[in-house]
């Protein structure tokens, strides 16, 4: 089956981590997320140096590479050029696979997020669209199993927020063998500005807004180039969306829902910090 939607995704290189069987498992909880789609018209293509644990299925497929090191300095705050570098090739040579699928769209999706079960088949209702901008989501904690919604400016904080018709985006002759150099020769500046970075898609392309909530921002997790988290109020993680997202819901004991809905006592002990 030639899929509609391919999700590509990208593994920092293990010296780039603070652990990576962390950075393993999260992509492992991605997966079960990703492959809840309620279409079965879709494939995900996960590229990195070190083939990682994934579940046996047909839909998913890794692509090795063997890219160095983007950055010497040990964990995942790298620098921005060094994610640009490292993660723009490796999505690039995701890219590459997604073409030789067949792929009518694509969606670049952070290793750690999770998104809507409805994306495929919104996609396959609409083959000659452009693309979408995911403009409202979630911000979600596992830990403190919370959530917040990000609305109207969700694709400026998370990196799994636009889907784009493949032949939109730009292609490199040499395929899934492509260097990091015959990637920069081939895309130029496309290549860190659309593929490396989520920044820019949605101004240089004429991509519409998904019309619902389409995936959730995971923070905390501590592998995070951006080092966000989540502090302040929160909601609790309601079963129609953990559904959705397939991720766990809150459970509905005292303790778990206030945990949810309040500040954690870092935040808590800031805020007074911040009045003396």
């Amino acid at each position: 089956m030639i899929p509609d939607l391919v999700f590509i995704t990208s593994l920092r290189h293990p010296q780039n981590s603070a652990d990576y069987a962390a950075v393993e498992a999260m992509l492992a909880a991605s997966l079960r997320s990703w492959m809840r789609q309620s279409s079965p018209r879709f494939a995900v293509v996960v590229v990195g140096n070190r083939h990682p644990r994934m579940p046996a299925d047909p839909r998913v497929e890794f692509v090795p590479v063997d890219f160095p090191a983007p950055s010497e300095l040990r964990g995942p705050r790298t620098g921005l050029p060094a994610v640009l570098r490292d993660k723009g090739t490796k999505l690039a040579i995701g890219l590459a696979r997604a073409r030789e699928l067949g792929a009518g769209h694509v969606m670049f999706v952070d290793a750690d997020d999770f998104v809507s079960r409805r994306l495929t088949g919104f996609v396959t209702e609409h083959p000659e669209s452009p693309g979408w901008t995911i403009t409202d989501g979630w911000r979600i904690n596992l830990e403190r199993r919370t959530m917040r919604p990000e609305t109207g400016t969700f694709q400026v904080t998370c990196g799994s927020s636009h889907i784009v018709r493949t032949e939109l985006l730009p292609s490199s002759p040499a395929g899934t063998g492509a260097t990091q150099e015959q990637l920069y020769a081939a895309m130029g500046p496309k290549l860190e500005r659309w593929i490396g970075s989520h920044m820019h898609l949605h101004e240089d392309l004429p991509l519409e807004r998904l019309p619902f909530a389409g995936a959730m921002y995971r923070v905390g997790t501590g592998e995070s180039h951006s080092g966000n988290a989540m502090s302040g109020w929160g909601r609790p993680i309601f079963r129609v969306v953990a559904d959705e997202f397939g991720v766990p819901a809150t459970p509905r004991t005292p303790w778990a829902q206030a945990r949810a809905v309040l500040p954690s006592g870092r935040a808590l002990r800031e805020r007074l910090l911040r009045r003396r």
